[in-house]
């Protein structure tokens, strides 16, 4: 079983935040894996541009990381019979969709 390096995943999601020159991303060196998400990202300020907040989702998931501003929340929904709909990140812009 292969584990997967969140760290590199990290820098190569780091990486390309950096090379979209985007002044909206601010800090990105300080930015670090969550403890209690593998695979989460946290980016300790919120993002307050709607089309920003869904680049840097949009982004994310292309390394399968969930970037996470203050405030939001990995939640999943359920259907009628207790199976798995989907997972999201619930944002101050709604529901983000991880997978489908």
């Amino acid at each position: 079983m292969n584990k997967t390096n969140y760290k590199l995943l990290l820098e190569k999601f780091k990486n390309e935040i950096c090379n979209s020159q985007n002044s909206v991303f601010q800090d990105i060196e300080k930015w670090s894996m969550a403890h209690d998400v593998k695979n989460a990202v946290l980016i300790g300020y919120v993002i307050n541009d709607q089309a920003k907040r869904i680049l840097l989702h949009r982004i994310g998931l292309k390394f399968g990381l969930i970037p996470l501003c203050p405030g939001d929340v990995v939640d999943i929904d359920f259907s009628e019979d207790s199976k798995i709909v989907r997972s999201y990140v619930r944002t101050q812009f709604g529901k983000m969709q991880i997978s489908p």
